[in-house]
């Protein structure tokens, strides 16, 4: 019987396997890829995932696997640009997951953490006691509690009872691409041209000469327009990167994935069991980030599961487990909702770039609040809607 048995290595996995390992319990972590392996993402990690990383100890190594970024740079549909400067303290970086991940889940092993690869987990059942853990082909596995962090896949959620309907997700692909002739600024670069709206593309720099470039868009909900697949968006968005990429060789295939948006009305936990990550819809639903929210709540989770451990695990404990995330992730996440459905129409980004460029501590402020350095309180749509509108008048004014 272990203390805990945690579904999934990725980073949100892991992470609650650090955090619980680190504080003396028994805790197994379960994939079913053996490491280091690819997950298919856009690489980027923001100030909050660094500051997770750095509590857990492996922020020099992921530091040197990785690319710094120094700006986040937003470009509207006509080709105009605003940028502002990524100010926090260890500002952000692109790494690739398949360093990434390798590193935080033998640091998890390092605190104490089992780590068993090749594991498909079935699903999860109560018992008496805790939980059981069905794997594909007969094993199993006992504990008090588990966490599922098990990002954009949904089986496990599903076979277990938890996850009753498939989310919409927003699809996404991506390549990287090296021996670029242009040297690939240290932006988090975000495009809104030749992608469907809401969704953007990005260039995100793994070198100066190489980039992790992607697309991600929220399918249509009108069945009289069908919905474009992943790698055909991609297609068309690296086609209108050049001359940027002429000259580029793409290294390996073009991967497409779904991302997970769905925090806002997602379930986080069942019957001894808490959710983690993506597997809680924690990605973020205007830029499409996740590593910093599945670092994040893996932290959360075992802090929560240190005191149920120590509290006896009374009657409101799971639910207090949901407060915990929405306390933590609500606003920012509505904001960012909100954002993209308002504000991913061509002709408005086109309007709000201009005025970014114009208001230059406005640019900067929202920058820090899409990257989760500031709440978002007094700068809603509705705020952003009516600056905007004060600056068509002065514009026409003029």
């Amino acid at each position: 019987m272990h203390d805990a048995v945690i579904i999934g290595a990725g980073p949100g996995g892991s992470s609650t396997a650090h955090f619980l390992s680190r504080r003396g319990l028994d805790v197994v972590l379960l994939d079913r890829a053996d490491f280091p392996r690819d997950k298919t993402c856009g690489d980027g990690l923001t100030p909050r995932a660094l500051r997770v990383l750095d509590e857990m100890g492996v922020l020099p190594e992921v530091e040197r696997a990785g690319c710094r970024v120094g700006a986040y740079e937003v470009v509207a549909p006509n080709g105009r640009a605003t940028s502002a400067d990524i100010t926090a303290e260890h500002g952000a970086l692109v790494v690739p997951r398949r360093d990434l991940d390798d590193i935080v889940v033998r640091r998890a092993a390092e605190s104490g953490a089992a780590f068993a690869s090749q594991v498909t987990v079935s699903h999860v059942e109560p018992t008496s006691s805790g939980v059981r853990v069905h794997a594909e082909g007969g094993g199993t596995f006992d504990g008090r509690v588990a966490i599922i962090a098990t990002g954009a896949a949904t089986a496990v959620l599903k076979r277990s009872g938890i996850l009753h309907r498939q989310p919409r997700a927003m699809l996404a692909a991506r390549a990287y691409f090296e021996d670029i002739q242009h040297e690939v600024a240290s932006t988090f670069s975000l495009r809104f041209h030749g992608v469907p709206q809401p969704g953007y593309g990005w260039v995100f720099p793994v070198s100066p000469s190489a980039a992790n470039i992607g697309v991600g868009f929220l399918p249509s909900r009108r069945t009289s327009r069908p919905t474009r697949p992943a790698a055909r968006v991609f297609e068309d968005f690296t086609q209108d990167l050049q001359p940027f990429l002429q000259g580029a060789r793409q290294a390996g295939p073009v991967k497409g994935y779904p991302i997970r948006v769905d925090f806002l009305t997602a379930p986080t936990y069942a019957a001894r069991t808490l959710l983690v990550g993506e597997a809680a819809g924690l990605v973020n639903p205007l830029t499409g980030e996740g590593i910093d929210y599945a670092l994040e709540s893996g932290r959360l989770a075992a802090d929560h599961l240190a005191a149920a451990f120590d509290a006896g695990f009374g009657a409101d404990w799971l639910p207090a487990y949901d407060r915990l995330l929405r306390a933590r992730f609500e606003k920012i996440f509505r904001f960012s909702q909100l954002v993209r459905d308002w504000y991913c129409i061509p002709a408005l980004l086109n309007l709000l770039v201009p005025l970014a460029n114009r208001r230059p501590a406005l640019r900067q402020l929202l920058t820090n609040i899409v990257l989760g350095e500031r709440e978002p309180a007094g700068y809603g749509p509705l705020t952003m809607l009516a600056r905007l509108v004060v600056y068509l008048v002065r514009t026409h004014r003029r």
